[in-house]
């Protein structure tokens, strides 16, 4: 075992410690000493699982708490603390520093590279409150070599007060966010960190961000707009995206996910396909199948949708055989399209596959209030007053737009009464009974009509069909049952 050893700094990165150790033991850098130990240099330095542990070995600590400020490497990846990252978002490499911090720590053999400096997202010292400063060398592991006797720049102040998103990631890393909501508590790092900087970047800076062009300034203040919507839950996420779909300069019919959702989309489309971003991506998909009228068959962020949930205007006028120029005027008749709304609006808008298609399917073949008596089989005044009491509902609601010029009535709905009609027992002779038809069992104190025959369609009285007749003018209901059942209510 190695004697004696440095205090290992639990904020530090270990290629950083394992520097500062070799100096004080060889007084040259770190490859020596793992040299000596017979430690591979390459393998320690990517974070190998069996090359940290012998380096804790021969320090004497334990290899769980050593392999915690170890970052693991791979060609297109890393992984940090069990959890799957990119490779640029957190680098081993010493590529930024605090200058308050360093002064701290002494001479270049006791400076430490903070864990937090080598996060893409961490822009300030979440001590000092000062910008991170560029070194040299951003290929070297330790800021002894980064910085190649360069000296100490004079610690620049940021304004803004320190995001809640860097407070987080502290706490995070030291394991103090114990009372961490759910929805961040069961996302990586990355997930959180990622989704909030496209988020806040789109909304603060529009559709076509470029990230990278920000100032640490713009980048920090975007980062944590999207932290505050992203850790509320998925619920707040949603409203961002209904802003930013809003907010979009997408105009065109034919507009497409990239141009609702901007940066957000192609990050999530083409820029994060080696690591799952985590729930973002889910949430965007059924953003864009509930507001987009995606075909089947289509694949959005990786996954194809099997079922249509929405039309526009000219996939509805395909789906249901109506021309494009009648069907916006039966859908402004039926409020589905504002009525001042121009023709650009109305093809932008987009209709409910579910109830929309049935809903015009229905109109095709619809029975106009006029030929209503004859299909139900009764008179014209039994229907006016079925109607008038909402027991024949038409396609348009009368409260609707476009419902007093436009009573039409489903087949469907009416041959649902026509249904309940032809299961009602056959009687061959009902006069003979003492049976009548509901209009004349009406006029010997039955009750009204519509009260009588609301009660034999919904089982409450019992009636009966006559086998030469059709429709409402076949049921027969017994007076006196009837007389007797008023009585009773």
């Amino acid at each position: 075992m190695l004697w004696p050893t440095l205090p290992f700094d639990p904020r530090e990165t270990l290629t950083s410690y394992a520097d500062r150790l070799s100096m004080f033991h060889t007084g040259r850098g770190m490859e020596r000493l793992l040299r000596d130990n017979g430690i591979h240099h390459e393998h320690f330095v990517s974070g190998r699982v069996e090359a940290v542990a012998e380096f804790a070995t021969i320090i004497g600590q334990q290899v769980e708490k050593i392999r915690r400020n170890a970052i693991r490497v791979f060609q297109r990846s890393g992984e940090f603390r069990g959890e799957a990252m990119s490779k640029s978002f957190l680098l081993p490499q010493a590529k930024r520093y605090c200058p308050a911090c360093l002064a701290e720590d002494g001479g270049p053999t006791d400076w430490k590279f903070r864990l937090l400096w080598g996060f893409r997202h961490v822009k300030r010292c979440d001590r000092h409150g000062v910008w991170l400063t560029a070194t040299g060398n951003a290929a070297a592991s330790s800021l002894r070599v980064a910085m190649n006797e360069m000296e100490l720049v004079e610690p620049v102040h940021a304004v803004a007060e320190q995001p809640s998103y860097l407070d987080w990631l502290r706490e995070r890393l030291s394991g103090t966010c114990g009372d961490e909501p759910a929805w961040l508590a069961d996302q990586t790092l990355e997930h959180v960190l990622a989704a909030s900087e496209m988020i806040g970047g789109v909304l603060q800076h529009g559709h076509k961000v470029k990230m990278r062009k920000l100032s640490l300034a713009e980048t920090e203040e975007a980062i944590d707009i999207g932290f505050s919507i992203y850790s509320e839950g998925a619920d707040a996420v949603v409203e961002a995206l209904d802003t930013i779909r809003q907010t979009s300069p997408a105009s065109a019919v034919q507009a497409g996910p990239l141009a609702h959702y901007g940066k957000l989309f192609d990050w999530l489309e083409h820029r994060c396909n080696a690591i799952d971003p985590g729930p973002i991506r889910d949430l965007l998909r059924d953003h864009i199948v509930k507001h987009s009228a995606v075909e089947p068959g289509t694949k959005v962020l990786g996954v194809e949708i099997t079922e249509r949930r929405f039309h526009t205007l000219y996939s509805l006028s395909a789906e249901v055989g109506i021309d494009r120029p009648r069907l916006s005027r039966l859908l402004r008749k039926l409020g589905k399209i504002p009525v001042d709304a121009t023709e650009v609006e109305g093809g932008n808008l987009v209709f409910d596959a579910v109830t929309t298609v049935p809903l015009i399917e229905a109109f095709q073949t619809a029975i106009p209030l006029r030929d209503v008596p004859e299909y139900l089989g009764a008179t014209k005044r039994q229907i006016e007053i079925l109607y008038r009491e909402g027991f024949v509902q038409p396609l348009v609601p009368r409260t609707d737009r476009g419902s007093v010029r436009h009573v039409v009535f489903g087949r469907s709905h009416l041959d649902g009464i026509l249904k309940k009609i032809a299961d009602l027992p056959v009687k061959t002779f009902p006069n003979d009974e003492g049976l009548h038809p509901i209009a004349y069992a009406c006029q010997r104190g039955a009750g009204s009509f519509e009260g009588v025959f609301s009660d034999v369609i919904e089982g409450r009285l019992e009636g009966f069909r006559h086998p030469e007749k059709a429709g409402i003018g076949a049921v027969y209901v017994d007076v006196a049952a009837s007389i007797e059942m008023r009585k009773s209510a």
